[in-house]
């Protein structure tokens, strides 16, 4: 079981607000559309969309399954509609363990908690869609094909409230050559930049980028 993989008791949420109460059930990108339309969360359907589209050809141009790579990138924000301030609760009334970075940077929980409830409420049963959300924030070390995909097309179809782009043009050149060079072009620009903008870097990010690093993606691996 991957890193906050529990699917979580959806029972008994006295004293926390549960903002999946209305999601529905039925064909799970369908269900998701109209459960963020209906939160009045337009922006968020328009930003998954696009990272659809974009993983659906970068998932056709490196061999990975496109339908899959559209399920996962078509919910993987399904959680933004948590409010930062609550994500904490949330999660541990799915079961989810936040860990110390998270507990202060709590947006860092959102595709954890999407994952949960795609599992527990929708039955999304593949391990890897799953994954490919949980991690589609931050990659980790030993990502799979899949999620590499879903976290470099989230990267380029960034959503457009987002302050910071500068990486962006990078990241899609790269994602010409490679899901790694991509991702490591990413990566490295938070490892780089997140700290002087006053981001909190995860764990994940660190070690992500290190793995890419000694691969080949920037040079021997920093100490």
């Amino acid at each position: 079981m991957s890193d906050g993989q529990q699917a979580g008791n959806l029972d008994g949420w006295a004293g926390v607000t549960d903002y999946f109460a209305e999601l529905g059930c039925g064909d799970v990108i369908s269900t998701v559309a109209a459960f963020l339309r209906r939160a009045g969360r337009s922006d968020t359907l328009a930003h998954c969309q696009a990272v659809a589209s974009r993983a659906g050809a970068l998932a056709e141009r490196f061999g990975v399954d496109v339908a899959r790579a559209v399920l996962a990138a078509s919910c993987h924000d399904l959680a933004a509609v948590v409010p930062p301030h609550e994500a904490v609760s949330v999660a541990e009334r799915l079961g989810i363990p936040p860990d110390p970075v998270q507990r202060t940077a709590p947006i860092l929980l959102h595709g954890a908690i999407g994952a949960a409830v795609l599992g527990s409420r929708l039955g999304v049963a593949d391990a890897e869609v799953l994954d490919a959300v949980r991690y589609h924030t931050t990659s980790r070390p030993g990502a799979g094909a899949l999620e590499r995909v879903i976290f470099v097309a989230d990267k380029i179809a960034l959503d457009p409230s987002s302050p910071v782009r500068d990486f962006v043009p990078a990241v899609q050149a790269a994602a010409e050559r490679s899901l790694e060079a991509a991702a490591f072009v990413y990566l490295d620009w938070v490892v780089t930049w997140g700290p002087r903008l006053g981001w909190i870097v995860h764990p994940h990010v660190r070690a992500a980028h290190a793995e890419l690093f000694s691969e080949g993606e920037g040079g021997p691996a920093p100490a």
